[in-house]
């Protein structure tokens, strides 16, 4: 360990670049990373949010939640096994602003970050991206498709915690607040829970799908992820590269230093833990500072920016890297281990 810092110390600028390095890969691979998974929260928040496993969804849906109706055969069934439905009409406001409204016992239980959820047929309470244009008891009217038709004006009474589907902000209104723009509260999906009564396949015209499928069917959801996710894997690929080829070089260049101390007595073993300290000290510095950098401007990121950084996603990304740098010092160290010092210090 002492040796490995006054090394550390005596190549302070050599280090320092390889640092700075590690940490701009590292911050660029976080970053990237972040942004996919906030376009993926911007697209599908609203399910992960959802308390259900499986979802009952009609068979000519095609998964997709919007364009889905059960019958009323089907809606039977489930009301009378009491398993909640949830029902959803995309509105636009005369403010320009589109809203998917649900209604649904379970989106009562939603995280409310400002003001509280609707009680009246008059109310509702929206996503908290809307923040930016609205406030608390901020009146918005859905746009009549006829001048004859009367307006439909809800107040808002809170913003609720990251609740998108399709970029589009959710509105959670009341049954009441439902029915004045879908009299018969239509529903488009049932929730199964864990311990949800079997259907027995006596659904009608409806299916049972799982959480991944309903999520892939979003048009958007796979057309975005599939690219961001392929750009993070090479990201991460030509990451590996450079950091294996860095510390590589690096090893390789002090074979006559090695070949000394091999020749003074020191064993192969104190010498791969003094190769091994410099590259985890130099990894570790450069990955914490990168994620240092990049929760300080996750705080600062207007609500309205798709960027979603989690604790798994620091917790593996800082391992890969860990990882990528120990197999670079592990390619190094066959062949230190393998140096015959007097071949090294010149000899014949």
């Amino acid at each position: 360990m002492k040796l490995a810092l006054k090394e550390l110390s005596y190549y302070k600028m050599k280090y320092l670049l390889i640092t700075a390095i590690l940490f701009l890969l590292a911050f660029l691979v976080l970053f990237v990373t972040s942004l996919a998974q906030g376009l993926s929260q911007d697209n599908i928040s609203m399910i992960d949010h959802m308390n259900a496993e499986r979802y009952v969804i009609a068979k000519d849906a095609d998964h997709q939640l919007t364009q889905s109706a059960l019958s009323e055969t089907d809606a039977a069934i489930l009301k009378d096994k009491h398993i909640d439905t949830l029902s959803m009409q995309l509105l636009t406001m005369t403010n320009n602003i589109s809203v998917a409204a649900i209604y649904s016992k379970e989106a009562q239980n939603r995280t409310v970050v400002q003001g509280h959820m609707p009680k009246t047929e008059h109310e509702m309470a929206v996503d908290a991206s809307l923040r930016e244009t609205l406030d608390l008891n901020d009146t918005m009217t859905v746009k009549s498709k006829k001048s004859s038709d009367k307006p439909m004006k809800y107040r808002i009474t809170g913003f609720i915690e990251k609740e998108m589907y399709a970029h589009t902000p959710v509105a959670v209104v009341t049954k009441s607040g439902f029915e004045r723009f879908n009299p018969a509260v239509t529903p488009n999906i049932g929730l199964l829970k864990k311990n949800s009564p079997s259907l027995n396949d006596s659904l009608n015209s409806a299916e049972v799908i799982s959480q991944n499928q309903l999520k892939k069917g979003i048009p958007s959801y796979e057309a975005e992820q599939m690219p961001l996710q392929l750009m993070v894997v090479f990201l991460f690929v030509i990451s590996a590269i450079v950091i294996s080829a860095f510390f590589y070089v690096i090893t390789i260049q002090k074979t006559n230093e090695y070949g000394i101390l091999k020749a003074i007595g020191m064993k192969n073993g104190k010498i791969v833990r003094v190769i091994l300290t410099e590259i985890i000290f130099t990894t570790f510095v450069g990955v914490a500072t990168a994620i240092i950098l990049t929760v300080i401007i996750a705080q600062f990121m207007p609500v309205t920016m798709p960027f979603h950084l989690n604790q798994t996603l620091v917790i593996v990304l800082a391992g890969l890297f860990f990882v990528v740098s120990l197999i670079g010092a592990l390619l190094s160290l066959i062949k230190v281990i393998k140096i015959d010092p007097q071949i090294a210090l010149g000899g014949e």
